[in-house]
């Protein structure tokens, strides 16, 4: 074997063993992930969220993305505990600060959403599809990446204020 021949056997060999001990990501932790992110961009009013107290997300998703969001629990946002709780068909008892709902599950809750948004609720969903005055943040795939929108609208009528940070990441930011 030639010296050449050689260097690119070994290249591929190290290239091959350096794959396989990177581990792949979980898209569901991926998007929990980013959810965490955007709420650390986020202000409640005092009225709706008092410093310190727990921020509280409510999940309405199924499977992986379900568990990946419940790992939230407990962390640490920015001074205040994380919360997370299951979301229904109806109101939960305790108010939710944010609201992560999955594409399979937005159509039937809509209503709903309507109504938590308006109780000072942010709305993030990963439906593409969501239709603009339902979610606050949508996150989508471009490509191998995930992006993000912003909606203003129900940003603003769930009285939430989004760091100026923050819309300079969202691939659009519509008023």
């Amino acid at each position: 074997m030639s010296m050449l021949g050689l260097r690119s056997t070994l290249a591929a060999l190290l290239l091959g063993a350096a794959a396989t001990l990177v581990p792949a990501v979980d898209e569901s932790e991926l998007e929990a992930a980013i959810v965490y992110n955007v709420l650390m961009f986020a202000d409640w009013p005092p009225e709706v969220l008092a410093t310190g107290a727990p921020v509280r997300l409510c999940v309405a998703a199924g499977g992986g993305l379900a568990q990946a969001m419940k790992a939230l629990q407990g962390r640490d946002l920015r001074g205040a505990p994380m919360q997370t709780q299951d979301l229904g068909s109806t109101p939960p008892a305790r108010p939710c600060h944010a609201v992560f709902v999955d594409g399979s599950s937005r159509p039937h809750l809509s209503p709903l959403l309507k109504t938590l948004r308006g109780g000072g609720a942010l709305i993030i969903s990963d439906d593409a599809a969501a239709p603009a005055d339902d979610a606050g943040v949508v996150l989508s795939r471009a490509g191998t990446r995930y992006v993000f929108d912003i909606n203003m609208q129900p940003v603003k009528q769930a009285r939430v204020r989004l760091s100026s940070k923050l819309l300079r990441l969202a691939r659009t930011v519509r008023e």
